[in-house]
């Protein structure tokens, strides 16, 4: 696993820095300084152009993984990937904007208490979905060339620090609300420009053809790709959507408001999630070069690994956020103190879902895409049919809980057909070893007497005392050797660095 590991590593360092800027963005500042239902518009805007890129781009993240080693060769490039990739984009874009603007009464029907707001904005979110549109096609094919670091930083760094920028200018007074919206959402402009500026640099920005590569042989399989890619990746982007949309839709006052809650606690569940995102990033080309190779082993021990250092991972940043949940909202306004609960249980829900190790990365990149399609769509309907029923009654904590129960039964159903089809599973004693250390030292600090006033010192001395009990078990015992291995080595590398000094 060392390039998995190497880049899964840099990827979790960017991430957690881009869980700073994040953090300061979406859970401090951004609050602070924009009203509830101000707030709110951004997370809704955001949310919409993501659903009309992902819809727009037919795949092209899923293309671009799965037929890169196809058409790589050494010295024409990528034969013409790219402009294909460009040419399925451009055409999804016109066909989503068309259905946008024609159901523009609809879609603002469901608004209608917050239309005023929203309508001021309405016909710039297409052009947010022409910057993310280009961001995806440009970050796929980055990531096929296996640049996920650079990509990675742009992604949760670079546009942070942009909004915080913005964001300020704001707050100065240096311009208006409608200009900071206008500017926060062409952010990611700027992102596609740089991931063209890096593959001039990396001398793979080329847009020539192959008439070899064109024919009906070869663009059939990458279309019939696209199509069940299309589905099922804008099927996953609804599910994680689909609350703040459904909660804006059903409920009768305070939509945007409420967004701007569940959108907070969903943030801070997606902390939970970086280690997965990291791995998956790098671990997909890499299987689907397994997978064509019918190193099925290889892709074996990779699952069961990744369900051992997800689990882990993931345990760890769920326990310092649970164990010091009302601290952590305690910085902000009381309004969004009723996220408490809908963390803790999308939390778990993630957990699960890490724990399943990269079941999806499997599915995708494999034969198998089409049965992954399927499963998705039962996913949407499902989480749609539990949000319609559970909003109405419990809010916002409705949408949480049925978010958890359908994905907990997506996995469980994932599991099954990669067990049936392709004889592995991601378990093993470690799996459960590493559940109950976390459980265990979850439990410890949890009943410790501490008596803290200042919330900040008491979050520090909570996460130190968790994540030391949580890891030295793990060590000691070597549940995890790709963790012993990247600790040993980081330790390494820190004692010859003193000893360079001295």
């Amino acid at each position: 696993m060392g390039i998995i590991q190497r880049q899964a590593f840099q990827n979790t360092i960017i991430n957690y820095i881009g869980v700073f800027f994040g953090f300061l963005n979406v859970v401090v500042l951004f609050p602070l300084f924009l009203s509830e239902d101000e707030f709110g518009l951004t997370r809704l805007v955001l949310s919409l152009a993501t659903i009309m890129a992902q819809l727009a781009s037919f795949g092209v993240p899923r293309i671009a993984i799965k037929f890169f080693p196809v058409f790589r060769t050494e010295n024409s490039k990528n034969n013409g990937l790219l402009k294909i990739m460009l040419w399925l984009s451009s055409i999804g874009f016109g066909i989503v904007i068309l259905i946008y603007l024609g159901f523009k009464t609809t879609i603002l029907h469901y608004y209608e208490d917050d239309s005023k707001l929203f309508l001021d904005y309405y016909y710039w979110i297409p052009m947010a979905t022409i910057g993310l549109l280009l961001f995806i096609v440009f970050e796929s094919f980055l990531q096929a060339l296996r640049k996920t670091v650079f990509t990675n930083l742009l992604r949760n760094v670079i546009i942070r620090i942009y909004w915080l920028i913005i964001l300020a200018f704001y707050w100065q007074g240096h311009i208006s609300f409608f200009n900071f919206m206008i500017w926060y959402m062409m952010g990611y402009f700027l992102t596609s420009f740089l991931c063209i500026i890096q593959l001039m640099n990396l001398k793979e920005f080329s847009l020539d053809s192959n008439p070899k590569f064109n024919s009906k042989r070869m663009i059939k399989p990458l279309f019939n790709y696209g199509l069940y890619s299309l589905l099922s990746g804008t099927t996953l982007i609804l599910v994680v959507n689909i609350d703040l949309l459904m909660i804006g839709a059903l409920l009768p006052t305070d939509k945007l408001t409420n967004i701007g809650i569940y959108a907070i606690a969903t943030y801070i569940v997606s902390i939970i999630y970086i280690p997965t995102n990291s791995l998956s990033r790098i671990s997909a080309p890499i299987v689907a070069s397994d997978w064509r190779h019918r190193n099925l082993s290889k892709i074996d021990l990779l699952y069961k690994k990744s369900s051992v250092i997800l689990l882990f991972l993931g345990g760890l940043i769920f326990g310092c956020i649970a164990l010091n949940i009302d601290d952590l909202l305690g910085f902000l306004k009381p309004e969004y103190r009723q996220a408490k609960e809908i963390i803790l249980l999308l939390g778990l829900a993630r957990l699960f879902d890490m724990a399943s190790g990269l079941n999806l990365v499997i599915i995708t990149v494999t034969k198998f895409y089409r049965a992954e399609t399927l499963l998705a769509i039962l996913l949407l309907i499902l989480v749609s049919i539990t949000n319609y029923l559970l909003i109405p009654i419990y809010g916002i904590f409705g949408a949480a809980l049925g978010t958890t129960v359908v994905f907990i039964t997506f996995n469980i159903l994932v599991f099954i057909f990669i067990l049936v089809k392709l004889n592995m599973q991601p378990y093993t004693l470690k799996t459960l070893y590493v559940a109950l250390l976390g459980v265990a030292a979850g439990l410890i600090v949890y009943l410790l007497p501490l008596q803290i006033n200042n919330p900040l010192i008491a979050i520090i001395i909570k996460s130190i005392a968790f994540s030391t009990l949580y890891l030295l078990p793990v060590y000691l015992f070597k549940i995890a050797p790709d963790i012993n291995s990247l600790l040993d080595k980081m330790i390494i590398n820190r004692l010859m660095k003193k000893s360079s000094d001295i």
